[in-house]
């Protein structure tokens, strides 16, 4: 029977669970669940031995040395993050034990489902290698400062305009982000930048604009001085999650993109202010958004009709397809709109504005062959501008750390 200071204690326990890093915690859960059960293609093996039997007949097999590695980092957030989110309900063996636990139970019920899914293997080393990750996740994790770390997590994420830009434009440049074990993979992603090192001049305006415009939102959410560090790990860790992820590669224009929107960055960052910063990378990105709408600027003498039915063109076709191109253009016209606002205009008047350049173009598209030129890019671009000003909060009104 517990007393009134037992129930005290666990109550003590219960409440000092960090809801914060639960949450991440949750999130790495789910991002595990989608990676081991991704292509969805469930089957059942016909003469199996069945899943749990053929999980356990694996257990004296070697693996391989990179799918070692990779299961091992695949799981390590999650010991990471589990271990903060339960700080201070056990002692510290107990919490690593616990979390392990979770790491383990959850390891085996991917395994046991991957034996009904196509394209996938179970194996028990797997098993090894994700507790492995768990534990050494759970032991970093007790002795890294978490609350630092939620700290500065919640201070990037105030900013939530900033922040909902980039997990949009994350979205659609990493999907399906599955990531592959597998080195030959690698180096096919690696193919273009090796024997393609010279990239052509659209490309590479291409991706400089949409560099910069990526190190003005981690300027925003971070500040002028710790955008100088996370922008390039930023830069490195997408160039390095596409190198990992399943159908996805690098190219010369992108690194080299990269690199110089960096540069151009860092230049603007000392020598102008956070206004004329973002008036330039504005115009550089309207020009980005102009071109990419009209390219290859091989008009026809004859238009088709113009569609006024809004999102017409996202009932047919591909869903993926759809699902993809719906992110990126959320994030080229809220980014755009976005911009406008942080160069001085107000949000009504950048809303208009990118509103009115999609609508132009959208109408010039009847004349390019390929294109469905309908109301729908310019009608989004109003929505996005009202939940822009629904959510924007009153310290986006600025950059941080500028003057």
């Amino acid at each position: 029977m517990s007393t009134p200071a037992n129930r005290q204690s666990a109550s003590r326990g219960v409440h000092r669970l960090n809801k914060g890093f639960l949450i991440a915690a949750a999130i790495i859960v789910a991002v595990i669940l989608y990676g081991s059960l991704y292509p969805f293609t469930f089957y059942k093996p016909e003469g199996g031995v069945g899943p749990l039997k053929h999980l356990l007949q694996s257990w004296a097999e070697t693996p391989g040395r990179g799918d070692f590695i990779a299961n091992i980092f695949f799981y390590l957030p999650l010991g990471f993050f589990g271990s903060h989110a339960v700080a201070g309900s056990s002692r510290t063996l107990r919490r690593i034990l616990l979390v392990t636990l979770v790491g383990g139970l959850l390891s085996t019920a991917m395994e046991l489902a991957q034996y009904y899914i196509a394209e996938r293997v179970s194996a028990a080393d797997d098993v090894y290698a994700n507790l492995i990750g768990t534990v050494l996740g759970a032991i970093v994790g007790n002795f890294a400062p978490g609350d630092f770390l939620w700290l500065a997590f919640r201070e990037i994420a105030a900013d939530r305009v900033p922040c909902l830009l980039l997990g949009l434009w994350l979205a659609y440049r990493l999907y399906p982000y599955v990531p592959a074990i597998d080195l030959h993979k690698y180096w096919d992603a690696l193919k273009p930048v090796v024997f393609h090192p010279r990239p052509t001049g659209d490309d590479l305006f291409r991706y400089t604009a949409i560099w910069l415009t990526v190190g003005s939102l981690i300027e925003a959410t971070g500040g002028r001085r710790r955008g100088g560090l996370l922008f390039p790990l930023f830069i490195a860790a997408v160039l390095a999650a596409k190198v990992i992820i399943i159908g996805k590669t690098l190219s010369a224009a992108e690194i080299d993109g990269a690199a110089i929107a960096l540069a151009v960055w860092l230049l603007l960052a000392i020598s102008v202010s956070a206004r004329i910063r973002a008036a330039a990378t504005a115009l550089l990105f309207s020009a980005y958004v102009f071109a990419e709408r009209l390219e290859p600027f091989q008009f026809s003498a004859y238009g088709r009709a113009f569609g006024w039915i809004p999102f017409h063109s996202f009932l047919y076709g591909s869903v993926e397809v759809n699902i993809t191109s719906f992110l990126e253009k959320a994030f080229l016209y809220g980014a755009l709109i976005w911009l406008l606002d942080k160069s001085g205009l107000r949000s009504g008047v950048s809303t208009i504005l990118v509103a009115i350049l999609l609508f132009a173009t959208s109408w010039a598209e009847i004349y390019l062959p390929g294109r469905s030129a309908e109301i729908t890019d310019a009608l989004m671009a109003l929505l996005i501008g009202v939940i822009i000003a629904a959510i924007k909060t009153p310290t986006e009104g600025s950059c941080k750390g500028t003057p």
